[in-house]
C-alpha cells in the first residue's frame, strides 16, 4: 500500500527496448584482457628473477682478483710452501670454527683452473645462488595460481641477492661456504619432507663438512621425521649423527676468536637473536632490525594458528623457517661478545634473515591465496586471476624493498672492493706484513707463488698503463705537486697525503717502513692515470689504486671532481716519493709523509 500511495502518477512510461547493437569494447582492451589472462604473464614475472643475478653478476666482475682474508689463512693451513696440499688433518680445515672441507675443495680447483681468482669464484657463489632459487621455486606449493607462484620467485630472487650479502660475491671465499651451505640445507629439506631420508641425510652431512649453520639442519630433520611419524630410528638417527658431528667438532675446534665486548647479559642475546633475524629488513639499524625480526616471529607463532599454513604441503617452509630461527640462535651465542650491532655490520649473516623472510612470505601468500578461493572460487581458464596478480604485486614490492635496504651496505662494499687491489700490491711486493691481519709475508707469499696464485701471474698490473713494479721513472722530470689554495679548484694539479696507517709504522722491509699513504690529487686538465711510491732511484716500489670517490675533498675545494682519492703502499725512507702519473704523461711528486695544506688545514677527508 505504501508503494501504491508513494508512487509517482505522472512517471514517463517505460522506454522501449533499445535494439541496437551494445557498443564493443577498443581491439586493444580486448586483445590487453586476453593477454593478462594467458600463460604469459606468470612467466614474463618469472623472469624478473633473472634481474638480480644479472646485477649481482656485474658486481663480481668489478670485485678485485685478489681473494680476502679467511681464504689466505685456509690456503697457508692445507698447502705447503711449495704449494702441494698437506696430508689431511681436520684441524687444518677450521676457520672460524666451521668446517671448511667442501670449499677448500672448491678453492683448490679455482686455484688450478683460475689462478685463484676471487672473480670466477664470485662466478660460482653466483650459481649456487641461482640454483636455490630454482630449487626454492620448485618447493613453491602448486596449488597456488602461477601468477602468485611467479610473484614469489622473483621475491625470493630479490632477498637471496639482496644488496645486503654482496659481500657473499664480491668476496666469493666467504659465499663458497655460507650459500653452498644453504643450498644443501634446502635440497636436505626438500628430499626429506618427501620421505627420502637418505639422500637428505647425505646432504646434511655433506654441509656439515661446508659450513657450520648445518649444524643446525639435524634436529629439523629429527622433527621432519617426526611430523612424518616415520619408524623410530629415522627420529633418533639425526640427532646421534648430528650430535656425534658437534663431539667432533668440539674436540678440534680452536679456541674462539677474542671478543671484542664480552657479556653476558641475556638481554644483549635476544637483541642480537632478534637482529639476526631481521637484518634484512634494515639498513643500517639495529633496532629497527629487532623490530623487523620480533614480527617476523610474531607471524610466525599467528601463521601456526592456520589450519592452511600447517597443511602438509607447506611443511618444507616450515623446516626451513625453522632452520633459520635455529642458525641465528646459534650465530648469537657465539657471537654476542663481539657487541650487538655485530649482525648488522657483517653483511654474511643476511642470507640467516633470508632463510627466515622468505618462508614466512611463502606461508602467509599461501594463507591469503586459499581464503581468497574459498570466496570467490577458482577463476574460469581464460580469465584474468585479478586475485594471484594481487598478491604477486605484494610479493614483488615485499622482494624489492628488501633488495634495496641494502643499498647503503653495497656502497661500503663497493669502495672496500676497489682499495682492495692495494693489499694484491702489497702481497706481490711481499710486505703484506704491512697489515697487522694478515698471514705472514714469508708464509704467505712462496704459496702463492708456488701455485701461480693471482697475484703472483703475468697479467698482474699496477693499473698504470706502462709502469710497473721495478720500473724506472725519471726523478728530474717530476714536479712537486702542490696543495689546493682556498676553497676552489686549483688552475694547477693539486693534492696532498693526508694519513698514513699506521701513524707510526714499523720499519720491518729490510729497515724501512712500509705505511698504507691515504691522500688525494687531482688536474682538471690533465687527469690523473695511477700513483705509485718510488725509492731514491725512481724505481717503482709500490703503487694501489686511485679514483677513489672523495665527496670530502669535492665539498672543500669547489670544482673538483669527486674520484680524486688514491691509496697506496710501499717501503719508504727519507728518500722515497709518492708520484703522480697523468693522463699526458706529466709526473708530479709528494714527500712520503703527511703534507699539511697551505692554509694549514690537516683535516681534509678520511682518505678513502
Amino acid at each position: 500500500m505504501t508503494s501504491t500511495v508513494l508512487r509517482d502518477d505522472t512517471e514517463s512510461p517505460t522506454p522501449p527496448d533499445d535494439t541496437s547493437e551494445p557498443a564493443r569494447r577498443p581491439a586493444w582492451l580486448v586483445a590487453a584482457r586476453r593477454f593478462a589472462g594467458s600463460p604469459w604473464p606468470p612467466r614474463l614475472v618469472a623472469l624478473l628473477a633473472a634481474l638480480p643475478v644479472i646485477a649481482t653478476l656485474v658486481e663480481v666482475s668489478r670485485a678485485g682478483r685478489l681473494q680476502h682474508l679467511d681464504y689466505l689463512y685456509q690456503i697457508t693451513r692445507i698447502t705447503n710452501r711449495d704449494g702441494s696440499i698437506k696430508p689431511f688433518d681436520l684441524q687444518n680445515y677450521l676457520s672460524n670454527e666451521h668446517i671448511l672441507g667442501l670449499p677448500s675443495l672448491f678453492y683448490w680447483l679455482n686455484i688450478q683452473l683460475f689462478a685463484g681468482d676471487n672473480r670466477t669464484l664470485g662466478v660460482f657463489v653466483v650459481v649456487v645462488a641461482a640454483l636455490t632459487v630454482l630449487v626454492l621455486g620448485r618447493a613453491l606449493p602448486t596449488g597456488l595460481s602461477p601468477m602468485t607462484r611467479a610473484g614469489l620467485l622473483a621475491a625470493g630472487s630479490a632477498l637471496v641477492f639482496s644488496l645486503h650479502g654482496l659481500w657473499n660475491f664480491t668476496r666469493a671465499m666467504s659465499g663458497t661456504a655460507w650459500l653452498t651451505a644453504n643450498l644443501l640445507v634446502v635440497l636436505s629439506l626438500l628430499l626429506a619432507v618427501r620421505g627420502r631420508w637418505w639422500p637428505a641425510w647425505s646432504l646434511a652431512l655433506l654441509g656439515s663438512f661446508t659450513y657450520g649453520t648445518v649444524f643446525a639442519l639435524w634436529p629439523v630433520l629429527a622433527l621432519v621425521a617426526v611430523l612424518r611419524r616415520e619408524a623410530l630410528w629415522r627420529r633418533l638417527l639425526p640427532l646421534a649423527v648430528g650430535g656425534l658431528i658437534v663431539g667432533v667438532w668440539l674436540t678440534y675446534r680452536p679456541s674462539a676468536p677474542l671478543a671484542g665486548e664480552p657479556t653476558t647479559d641475556i638481554g644483549s642475546l635476544v637483541y642480537f637473536f632478534l637482529a639476526m633475524v631481521g637484518k634484512i629488513w634494515s639498513s643500517d639499524s639495529g633496532a629497527l632490525a629487532v623490530v623487523a625480526g620480533a614480527v617476523l616471529l610474531a607471524l610466525y607463532a599467528a601463521l601456526a594458528c592456520s589450519p592452511v599454513a600447517r597443511a602438509r604441503r607447506l611443511w618444507f617452509w616450515w623446516a626451513l623457517g625453522l632452520h633459520g630461527v635455529l642458525c641465528a640462535g646459534m650465530i648469537a651465542l657465539a657471537r654476542v661478545d663481539y657487541g650487538g650491532e655485530i649482525g648488522m655490520h657483517t653483511a654474511r649473516y643476511t642470507s640467516i634473515s633470508v632463510l627466515v623472510s622468505l618462508p614466512a612470505l611463502v606461508l602467509l601468500a599461501a594463507v591469503v591465496h586459499d581464503r581468497i578461493r574459498e570466496r570467490a572460487g577458482e577463476p574460469e581458464r581464460g580469465r584474468v586471476d585479478r586475485q594471484g596478480y594481487r598478491i604477486a604485486a605484494v610479493a614483488l614490492v615485499v622482494g624489492l624493498l628488501g633488495y634495496a635496504l641494502g643499498a647503503p651496505g653495497a656502497v661500503v662494499e663497493r669502495t672496500a672492493n676497489k682499495i682492495h687491489h692495494v693489499e694484491a700490491v702489497a702481497v706481490r711486493g711481499g710486505f703484506s706484513d704491512a697489515y697487522r691481519v694478515y698471514p705472514l709475508a714469508s708464509e704467505l707469499a712462496p704459496r702463492l707463488r708456488a701455485m701461480g696464485h693471482y697475484p703472483f701471474t703475468d697479467d698482474f698490473t699496477l693499473g698504470c698503463g706502462g709502469p710497473e713494479l721495478g720500473s724506472r721513472l725519471d726523478l728530474a722530470e717530476m714536479t712537486p705537486l702542490l696543495p689546493a689554495r682556498g676553497n676552489k679548484r686549483p688552475p694547477h694539479a693539486a693534492g696532498r697525503v693526508e694519513r698514513l696507517e699506521p701513524p707510526d709504522p714499523a720499519p720491518f722491509f729490510d729497515g724501512k717502513r712500509v705505511p698504507i699513504f691515504h691522500g688525494w690529487a687531482a688536474d682538471a686538465k690533465d687527469p690523473v692515470r695511477c700513483v705509485v711510491v718510488v725509492d731514491g732511484s725512481g724505481t717503482i716500489v709500490g703503487g694501489g689504486v686511485s679514483g677513489i670517490v672523495r665527496p670530502d675533498v669535492a665539498h672543500l675545494y669547489a670544482g673538483i671532481t669527486p674520484n680524486a682519492g688514491f691509496v697506496v703502499i710501499g717501503p719508504v725512507d727519507t728518500d722515497s716519493r709518492i708520484v703522480v702519473l697523468h693522463e699526458s704523461g706529466t709526473t708530479h711528486w709528494l714527500p712520503a709523509e703527511v703534507t699539511p695544506g697551505l692554509d694549514g688545514d690537516s683535516a681534509a677527508g678520511q682518505g678513502g
